[in-house]
């Protein structure tokens, strides 16, 4: 049995039922660890802290003490969550030694239920970015083509979940940055609605639109983690037939890379064949107009947010000095920009506009949306973006014309202004090899019905390829 390409769920019955011991399971994957390192998916792992912890975890199980469902299992962690006694970067040089003097409530959460920290993964700097190419840790290399991004900002997770180093791991998205990497590293990655899980002690960006999100190779999975996270239990759906579902193909589907395209179309074509009602049906223009939200809601809150974050951190360092340490120029040059209202002094009345009336309006709108076209949720690409050459971090080659690597996010970044949770599933790969991402939105609130489509969905649904890291690592 190769346990590196075991699911979370699978690895975590095995142990419990004394297949193989957490011990067995840990040192499968520090050896496909070794062997992949050049993807540069961890920034930090301890490698004998990990033993020791499964070893722990192995001496539990032989008393009968057994912590939760996740009993032994490793999972890797991004890097802008705080783990107690281990330093969070967020992937920035100021942030090298803030070691975290206390566990964030959501991996906390998974480890009561026994799971186990395996590393801190690679991320974009200070997660703002949705490449996974950092000038201070390295590029994240997609497992699938080491010459091309595993996308960002959640990359190091995506790459090592895809690369079969880890079952799961956690990400965090502002604007996509779960659901993007997933897509392109050909893994499942989960958004849930804005609010549903804690963001206490994870490195903030804005925290209207910030959550933590999951990433793993099953839906199963997804759910697991999401009830241990939030203490409810999906729906079940037994099959799609009769299910309907919005195709919102004015704006999400233009611009799209022809690989994409045609893998987003087949699988569209096989929704229908398994029953699924496609409505053609496009968000009004009003709700995708979100710009002055976003540049309030970002001068208002990065500072504000990211210093209450360094106060309560084991660091003597302001707001000023950590982002004067920054090592990308494009990291440093989109902070400035951020704050350059930042004294404006209608500024907190324009946020607190944003907050009371226009957050809520799109969010009505958008529920409005959805009862209008009677759907239970819309489908799109992911990204309209295949994974880009790693050296392109401001424009990229979309079927052959410069296109900016922005619109890669431009399709997930919706989601967040309307606090709804998004699924990207893999369908597939493009020409080139590439995976491809289709995600589902839902309504905010109906997580549990969201997740409850995708794993309906997968049962269904062909897995794709995985990675072969001997023919594709240099």
């Amino acid at each position: 049995m190769d346990m590196s390409q075991l699911s979370l769920c699978a690895a975590a019955q095995n142990i419990r039922q004394g297949t193989f011991t957490s011990e067995d399971y840990v040192l499968a994957l520090l050896r496909r660890c070794e062997q992949a390192k050049q993807l540069n998916a961890f920034l930090y792992m301890d490698a004998a802290q990990v033993l020791d912890d499964a070893r722990q975890a192995d001496r539990q199980m032989r008393s009968g003490q057994i912590s939760g469902p996740l009993h032994g299992v490793p999972i890797a962690i991004k890097d802008n969550f705080d783990v107690i006694g281990t330093a969070t970067t967020a992937g920035t040089p100021a942030l090298a030694d803030n070691i975290a003097v206390k566990t964030s409530p959501v991996v906390q959460r998974l480890f009561d239920a026994g799971a186990i920290m395996l590393g801190k993964t690679n991320m974009y700097e200070l997660a703002f970015g949705i490449t996974s190419s950092n000038e201070w840790t390295g590029a994240t290399l997609n497992p699938y083509d080491p010459t091309r991004s595993a996308g960002g900002s959640s990359g190091g997770t995506a790459a090592a979940v895809a690369a079969r180093l880890a079952p799961a791991g956690l990400g965090s998205d502002t604007a996509g940055s779960v659901r993007i990497p997933a897509a392109h590293c050909g893994i499942f990655g989960f958004r849930p609605s804005t609010g549903r899980y804690p963001n206490d002690g994870i490195v903030p960006l804005f925290h209207s639109r910030d959550t933590a999100g999951l990433m793993a190779r099953s839906v199963d999975d997804l759910i697991v983690m999401d009830t241990l996270i939030t203490g409810e239990t999906a729906t079940s759906i037994e099959n799609l037939a009769g299910l309907r579902i919005g195709v919102p193909r004015r704006r999400h589907f233009s611009g799209l890379d022809h690989g994409i395209a045609a893998a987003i179309e087949t699988e569209l074509d096989r929704l229908s064949e398994l029953g699924v009602i496609l409505v053609d049906a496009d968000l009004p223009d009003h709700l995708l107009d979100s710009s002055f939200a976003i540049e309030t809601l970002r001068e208002w809150e990065l500072r504000r947010d990211m210093e209450a974050y360094l106060g309560r951190s084991s660091l003597s360092l302001d707001f000023d000095g950590l982002i004067s340490a920054v090592k990308g120029e494009y990291v440093k040059r989109e902070f400035e920009t951020g704050l350059k209202a930042a004294d404006d002094p209608d500024l907190e009345n324009r946020y607190r506009t944003v907050i009371s009336k226009t957050l809520p309006a799109y969010r009505a709108g958008y529920r409005a949306f959805f009862e209008e076209n009677g759907i239970s949720a819309i489908a799109f690409p992911t990204s309209p973006l295949a994974p880009t050459p790693i050296e392109d971090n401001g424009m990229t080659l979309c079927n052959g014309a410069p296109v900016s690597v922005w619109r890669t996010l431009r399709n997930t970044a919706p989601a967040s202004m309307f606090g709804a949770p998004g699924l990207s599933v893999p369908v597939g790969l493009n020409g080139d090899g590439l995976p491809v991402g289709l995600e589902f939105d839902g309504l905010p609130g109906s997580d549990g019905h969201l997740l409850a489509i995708g794993a309906a969905w997968e049962r269904f649904s062909p897995k794709i390829a995985a990675p072969e890291l001997s023919a594709s690592l240099p």
